[in-house]
């Protein structure tokens, strides 16, 4: 389960089936660019190391596959996993867009996963325009991250701590959600994870 912008939740159908298989693809992406990293532009998750990052991927596909798994609390670290994720579906549908010839399907999965969330205007899968697809995949991202900023943590550096804490407060952010820490995996534990994962993740493709 999952603290989402819709309550607590985990996700179902074509929407489970886009976060699995975008899941499946940045860790892939990852590991092949262990050496010299895969920027995503979200910095929380950017910085992180290559264990760091397939710990809180784990996480975050735990949280939001499995219903067994009980919320935990937000942090910067685990939003901008989520973020990232979003990114990276960018990502796969520029390439797409750019070449065609590779029989990517990314588009449809989108449009399957708006369909089911009640989304409006939804774009038809054969749009060339990448903007449209941000929006589209903006519209995803906010139907589960809570908005709380994880990219903004230098809007509080700069006031007095009484003030920084009333500012988080109004705008939803927990007094510890800049303080997340994840584990930084041995090589074994990556290797566990990983697999974990990749089960988890195709589990539930097949399953819907």
């Amino acid at each position: 389960m999952w603290c989402t912008a819709y309550g607590e939740r985990t996700l179902e159908g074509a929407e489970a089936i886009l976060f699995a298989e975008t899941l499946l693809d940045i860790v892939d992406e990852i590991r092949l660019c262990r050496f010299y990293n895969y920027y995503t532009g979200v910095e929380v998750f950017d910085r992180l190391t290559f264990g760091q990052k397939i710990s809180v991927l784990a996480i975050i596909g735990n949280g939001l596959l499995r219903k067994d798994v009980p919320c935990l609390e937000l942090t910067d670290v685990v939003e901008g996993a989520v973020g990232a994720v979003f990114e990276h579906l960018i990502n796969l549908i520029a390439v797409e867009i750019d070449e065609p010839e590779l029989g990517y399907d990314w588009r449809e999965k989108v449009v399957a996963a708006r369909r089911e969330t009640d989304g409006q205007d939804i774009l038809t899968s054969n749009c060339d325009d990448l903007e449209k697809w941000i929006i589209e995949v903006d519209y995803l991202a906010e139907g589960i991250l809570l908005d709380a900023g994880y990219n903004n943590n230098f809007l509080y550096l700069n006031y007095l701590p009484e003030y920084s804490k009333l500012l988080r407060r109004i705008v939803g952010v927990s007094d510890n959600y800049y303080c997340g820490i994840v584990d930084n995996l041995s090589d074994e534990d990556i290797s566990r994870k990983i697999k974990d994962l990749r089960e988890l993740c195709l589990l539930i493709v097949e399953a819907f």
